[in-house]
């Protein structure tokens, strides 16, 4: 056989073999590859930077046994644009079946290609109740709006006196759910209400529009909430903040805040820092002794998607298997209990805190 011959032979040998190896499930080539589509840059990183820590401390935990999980980061820059595109490089490039999304417009983004194409999607912090879509391959270890918005109405009206408010929101799928199911449920007067863009940076002119209000009812990202109160602050309006866990806890907003941020109250999902319960308690300690800080409670939504995923894929092998032992996970995990309802939602405990001295603490 001519030389030429034995060098086109072995090439298409070569090729098949690496198409073969391409196209084994992931089960079958050792490592199971789970994507992370996060925001690792842009206005959003620290989110994707806190839930990439509670990934790789389950990791670290999880692939002491067995069954070894390799997560796959893809930066989508907190836009749901490229979100998309990183979708489409961790499933047609890197061939993943399962992918953590952050982010209520990423999510939304993403849900219908996961649907689409059996991969199963874990959010870990989107609150947009259009999220919620019944036996799908769509989950999520975060709180809903829903729940969140709905317990910030009944706080307000039924537990602080509150009969009147304007609203302040971010022009995104988060700002627009968490505003729709608040006036769904506040008993109250709405006085007024604004819309921001998200990464702005002047909101004097909302501000000014919300005058007449006392009590503002916020909802936004931690850079902009940082620069509004403080905004708000310098054209000297008396407002008081009533706001949520994702506009304002991290340090994002204290920097730019600074005093400004004082005495502000907001509701967040329980995560109780001195909490004795054994699964949280564990995972803070584990966490302080890895990153030398405080775990937030992204971090620890995220630490809990990927023990769900470890614990359904125990007994599978595909995607619909996991769906299904998806479903019937019932465990106490570091963000909470973690039992999925037929939308793949998870209820969590509500509790009320406020700002002091630029730490987060509890309201009593």
């Amino acid at each position: 056989m001519k030389k030429s011959t034995i060098g086109f032979v072995t090439l298409i040998i070569l090729i098949t073999i690496i198409l073969l190896v391409n196209f084994i499930p992931n089960n079958d080539k050792g490592n199971i590859k789970i994507g992370a589509d996060f925001a690792l840059s842009g206005s959003v990183a620290v989110y994707g930077e806190w839930a990439s820590k509670g990934v790789n401390l389950a990791l670290e935990e999880i692939n002491k046994g067995s069954k070894k999980l390799e997560i796959i980061y893809e930066d989508n820059k907190g836009q749901p644009k490229d979100a998309v595109t990183a979708y489409n490089k961790l499933r047609n490039i890197d061939h993943v079946d399962y992918v953590l999304t952050f982010q209520s417009s990423v999510a939304l983004a993403i849900a219908p290609l996961a649907n689409q194409d059996k991969v199963i999607q874990i959010d870990v912090s989107a609150t947009t109740p259009d999220y919620s879509t019944p036996n799908d391959y769509t989950f999520r270890t975060g709180i809903v709006a829903t729940q969140l918005a709905k317990e910030s109405s009944d706080i307000l009206f039924n537990k602080l006196g509150i009969k009147e408010v304007g609203i302040l929101s971010i022009n995104n799928d988060f700002g627009e759910g968490m505003k729709k199911v608040f006036k769904e449920n506040y008993q109250g007067k709405i006085i007024a209400e604004e819309k921001f863009n998200q990464d702005a940076s002047d909101f004097k002119t909302q501000l000014n529009k919300l005058s007449g209000a006392k009590t503002i009812f916020l909802v936004s990202h931690l850079k902009e909430s940082g620069l509004l109160v403080k905004q708000a602050a310098e054209l000297k309006l008396d407002f008081n903040f009533f706001t949520d866990v994702f506009s304002v806890e991290g340090p994002d907003f204290i920097d730019i805040a600074k005093e400004s941020a004082e005495e502000i109250v907001y509701v967040a999902p329980k995560f109780d820092i001195d909490d004795k319960n054994q699964e949280v308690s564990s995972f803070i300690e584990k966490y302080r002794t890895k990153y030398n800080e405080e775990p937030t409670y992204f971090a620890a939504q995220a630490y809990d998607a990927v023990l769900s995923l470890s614990k359904a894929l125990e007994n599978c092998s595909d995607t619909d298997c996991v769906r299904e032992e998806l479903m019937k996970l019932d465990f106490n995990g570091a963000s909470g209990k973690i039992k999925f309802d037929v939308n793949g939602d998870v209820q969590k405990p509500i509790s009320l805190k406020t700002i002091k001295y630029g730490e987060f603490i509890k309201l009593e």
